[in-house]
């Protein structure tokens, strides 16, 4: 019996001393971690990690050493990230960041995972706007599509989005992303570039021929900017297709926006008055056709048409 108790104490005396080595084992990492904060960051996380793992082995001998590494490794963490986003390393700094969320939720740091989680959208919209400076378009979508990813509702980063892929000739998607960004708090500048995409669609139909599709797109174009482009298209298209109630009002709103387009561009009032004559506004027909009369390559057509409506 004596030996069977010399041996339980020989061997609790033996657990003692390993204990007694692992902890002063852990202390040691502990201030080594400590002291590399002065000189290298991401050698004292290791260190950090490696104590945390250790005292956290040791029960309540180790507590203490667990709640320092644990209070200092999500802020080290961020600490990392900005240095590396000084550097430009933005790919480096986000996975920094990432891991300072991943600890501060874990380790009960909530200030440290709200700043992070700020700091993410930031540094891809930078990055990615870098790349629409530089005219690397493509690499721009995708990288405002990592800024969406982390936060959908980032207007910015949808119009932005949309101004890459209408470089990139993109137009459908680049309307996908416009509206995207006017649903969120984009209003005015996503209004000015679905209106302006829509114009540049507009023109491609006109030179394919399409006028129908003209007039839709240039139709559309006003519902978000009235402009005197998309009215112009709107008027030429009508013409074409025999509309002449649409073409009237377009090209009216053509001229009350260009009032010089009156004597610079007699062809268009030609046009306005041959569309009100078919609507049988002859009166107000022959205001336009007596504004350019005299133009050397429409004013005959004009006289022509005076004297046949018996303009006053």
């Amino acid at each position: 019996m004596k030996k069977i108790l010399l041996t339980i104490m020989v061997a609790l005396c033996g657990f003692a001393f390993a204990s007694a080595q692992d902890m002063e084992k852990a202390t040691e990492i502990y201030n080594n971690a400590a002291e590399a904060i002065k000189t290298d960051k991401a050698e004292a996380i290791t260190l950090f990690e490696q104590a945390l793992e250790m005292a956290g082995q040791l029960g309540e001998e180790g507590a203490n050493i667990v709640t320092q590494c644990k209070g200092i490794l999500p802020q080290l963490y961020m600490s990392v990230g900005k240095e590396l986003v000084n550097a430009k390393d933005l790919g480096g700094a986000i996975e920094r960041f990432k891991k300072a969320i991943e600890k501060g939720e874990a380790y009960g740091d909530p200030d440290v995972v709200d700043e992070a989680k700020g700091l993410i959208p930031q540094i891809l919209m930078a990055d990615a706007n870098g790349k629409l400076n530089d005219k690397d378009f493509e690499g721009a979508v995708a990288g405002y599509q990592m800024v969406i990813d982390a936060d959908p509702t980032n207007g910015n980063a949808h119009l932005r989005k949309g101004q890459a892929l209408t470089q990139l000739g993109n137009m459908d998607d680049a309307i996908k992303a416009f509206e995207l960004a006017l649903e969120n708090g984009q209003e005015e500048q996503a209004a000015k570039q679905l209106s302006n995409v829509y114009v540049k669609k507009a023109v491609a139909c006109q030179k394919a021929k399409d006028m129908k599709g003209a007039l839709e797109n240039a139709q559309k174009s006003t519902q978000y900017v009235d402009n005197a482009n998309a009215q112009k298209i709107i008027g030429m298209s009508a013409m074409q297709l025999k509309q002449n109630k649409v073409a009237a009002e377009a090209f009216e709103a053509y001229l009350s926006m260009n009032p010089n387009a009156i004597t610079k561009e007699a062809g268009i009032v030609y046009n306005l008055g041959t569309a009100l004559v078919a609507l049988g506004e002859n009166d107000k027909a022959c205001g336009y056709f007596q504004k350019i009369a005299q133009d050397a390559k429409f004013g005959e057509g004009a006289r022509y048409q005076i004297t046949q409506l018996k303009c006053k």
